[in-house]
């Protein structure tokens, strides 16, 4: 008969560990962070479409730039049982991200930026875009939080043609690219912004793998046992959306397209990591199938 074992605290502490400091870590590193606001992605007319398109659909950029969408993240936080605050969501962009790209092409956008603004923290970090045929207008939206972009980095400000939005995007990339340099987030630190790059290791790692296990693994590597529960939804539930994951009777597991955007995570991964510790993770795989299958003592 197969003995099918769950995993100790203790090694599930180890554990959480060793992914955070083998993968996710220097994908951290490795990447540049979007996050990406304007109008509801369902426009497809829009350029906050568009524009995650060409970023998210091109080989080459989404090997260097990870795109985050606030939709993917506050709305579930929002609207959960346990609801908190927008302003204190909003405050974790400052240690998450490299940049805040707002496209304000909607009342949505128009806030975001009006609130993002007006934080000195996040004001750093904004590359704000714009059709140039608003310019020159005497709008409040140029008079007052674009003014203030403008003031805090004139590069953070981008006046793009709408009939040419693959040369938009080569515009944005080169201010991404020195946004990069003087960046101040935090590698060390797992947010709930980058949370999916850590579950998904760890499920492809663990599958079949409980909800329960995944936010006991949240807990050790972002040492808040206070918040995982939620953080560990609302990662799972953004994986679901983009069917990167599924559920089944014993536990989450990678869906043909999560196991692609591993395998993606890795190839950034070994880029910064040498080639032994790239198949360590190959090897942790192996280990923990004979650790939950075969009896086998973990060796973490």
């Amino acid at each position: 008969m197969v003995i099918n074992r769950e995993i100790s605290k203790e090694d599930c502490k180890k554990l959480s560990i060793k992914i955070k400091d083998d993968f996710y870590r220097p994908v951290n590193e490795y990447k540049s962070t979007i996050f990406l606001c304007g109008a509801d992605l369902k426009q497809k007319e829009k350029f906050r479409y568009q524009i995650a398109d060409l970023i998210m659909n091109d080989w080459w950029n989404s090997f260097y730039y990870d795109v985050i969408f606030p939709e993917d993240i506050f709305d579930d936080l929002l609207y959960s049982s346990k609801r908190q605050d927008l302003l204190s969501l909003e405050n974790m962009l400052a240690d998450s991200v490299d940049v805040i790209v707002i496209i304000p092409e909607s009342p949505g956008s128009f806030a975001e930026l009006g609130a993002f603004a007006n934080d000195a923290k996040l004001r750093e970090k904004i590359i704000c875009i714009i059709d140039r045929k608003y310019k020159k207008d005497k709008s409040f939206i140029n008079e007052g939080p674009v003014k203030l972009v403008r003031k805090n980095n004139k590069e953070g400000l981008i006046f793009v043609d709408p009939d040419d939005i693959k040369n938009s995007v080569e515009k944005l990339i080169s201010v991404i690219k020195k946004f990069k340099k003087k960046s101040s987030k935090r590698s060390d630190k797992i947010s709930l912004l980058q949370l999916e790059n850590y579950i998904l290791p760890s499920i492809f790692l663990l599958e079949p793998v409980t909800k329960q296990l995944l936010q006991d693994l949240t807990a050790y590597a972002t040492e808040d046992g206070k918040n995982s529960y939620q953080a560990t939804v609302t990662a799972l539930t953004a994986l679901t959306k983009k069917r990167k994951i599924e559920m089944s009777n014993e536990g989450y597991r990678l869906t043909s397209t999560g196991l692609e955007s591993f395998f993606n995570l890795k190839k950034t991964s070994s880029s910064v990591k040498s080639i032994d510790e790239t198949i360590a993770l190959d090897n942790l795989r192996l280990e923990i199938l004979n650790y939950k299958l075969r009896n086998k003592k973990l060796k973490v």
